[in-house]
């Protein structure tokens, strides 16, 4: 009964008839995997009859997946950052500038965000937004407690070297070029303001331009780091600029970043269909940066777990030449509810790592050798067109 509401699901979440899902068997994973082709082939052609042709649905082509290291050349990202893309209905792009300090176990950290999907009206958080209107959030740790800016609607201004989103109490402006950017947030309850420097090793820009499904999405990371205040304390760190652009529905998803004392970082991405318990991974895809190596070490499948209250969690990895095994425990977060045009649950962990062991021929690399870990861990349920 369970696998079949998940299939029903899908089914109704794309208007499938009844007979693209094959319910033969007992064997649910059998079923999704022979669904799969029809399910893609369905979700685009639903998309493409509401799209207008003047809108392509693969923008910023000549940006092609790839991360760069900083010591040698690497795109400049301002004509994304600095700019509102031409979004087909129901297309979103979000701005996100997440910091995370290295000073202790339960360090500061400070999330600030906004964004817009073209549509009538958006809901986030029983906030009603307007059109294709954008809103914006800002919330933190400050060292002692979680401070928070509630969304409100906002409005974009751009220029060639900056945009900032601002309104209703708020403001959040980006600005500058590599390898210097500045980032400033306003409010009542958060202020900071934040210079980002590229860093000199490592790697410090990341593209992820796919299609999934005939699909776009692309993310633009730029990894650097930081200094300045948070209101009125000394703030520094490691920090990520990032634009997210979809031309896809929101699916559940994954998502984390970790950062090290000694330079160090890990990423993955895992994005899926259905629920926790029962999916069908989209990409299950995540990078290791041994700083003490300067060397990059890409892993595959993920597994994800935590305990109820969503405080501790676990991710591990085995490959044929590797092995990974990560704990994290949360000491703040927030969640965001999206609503019109489906449901979608958005939550924030703000996370210090408390286990971390990377194992490969001839490395071994733990917590004695990156020091101090933080990050956050983030993890979306629902559906949102």
């Amino acid at each position: 009964m369970r696998e079949m509401r998940f299939l029903n699901g899908i089914r109704g979440a794309v208007r499938l008839p009844p007979h693209h899902i094959i319910n033969k068997g007992r064997r649910i994973g059998r079923n999704i995997i022979e669904a799969t082709g029809d399910y893609e082939e369905q979700v685009f052609d639903m998309i493409a009859r509401h799209q207008l042709p003047r809108i392509p649905v693969y923008p910023n082509e000549s940006f092609k997946t790839n991360i760069y290291k900083a010591s040698e050349p690497s795109p400049c990202l301002d004509e994304i950052f600095y700019k509102q893309e031409n979004l087909i209905p129901y297309g979103k792009e979000y701005w996100f500038a997440i910091f995370t300090g290295m000073n202790k176990k339960k360090p500061m950290q400070l999330i600030a965000s906004f964004g817009r999907r073209n549509s009538r009206k958006s809901v986030v958080d029983n906030v009603e937004i307007s059109g294709s209107n954008p809103g914006a959030f800002v919330w933190c740790y400050d060292g002692k407690k979680k401070l928070t800016v509630p969304t409100v609607e906002t409005t974009n201004t751009i220029t060639d070297r900056s945009i900032t989103s601002a309104g209703n109490g708020i403001s959040v402006d980006i600005s500058g070029t590599a390898p210097l950017y500045n980032v400033k947030v306003d409010s009542d309850a958060i202020k900071c303001d934040l210079a980002v420097r590229k860093p000199s090793c490592g790697y410090d820009v990341e593209v992820l331009n796919e299609l999934k499904m005939r699909l776009n999405y692309q993310v633009y990371n730029l990894y650097y780091n930081f200094d300045g205040v948070l209101n009125g304390k000394e703030y520094s760190g490691r920090c990520y600029l990032q634009k997210v652009i979809l031309s896809t529905p929101l699916v559940p998803w994954y998502w984390s970043r970790f950062t090290f004392k000694d330079g160090s970082s890990f990423v993955f991405f895992k994005p899926y269909f259905g629920s926790r318990e029962l999916n069908y991974v989209l990409r299950n895809k995540g990078a290791f940066y041994s700083a003490s190596e300067d060397k990059l070490y890409w892993v595959q499948n993920i597994e994800v777990k935590h305990d109820k209250k969503m405080k501790n969690w676990k991710f591990t990895s085995k490959g044929s030449d590797y092995s990974l095994n990560v704990g994290v425990k949360s000491y703040a977060d927030h969640g965001f509810n999206f609503r019109y045009g489906g449901i979608f649950n958005y939550n924030e962990h703000m996370v210090n790592v408390k286990k971390f062991d990377f194992r490969t021929e001839g490395s071994k690399i733990n917590l004695k050798k990156l020091g101090i870990g933080a990050g956050i861990v983030e993890d979306a349920t629902g559906l949102l067109i």
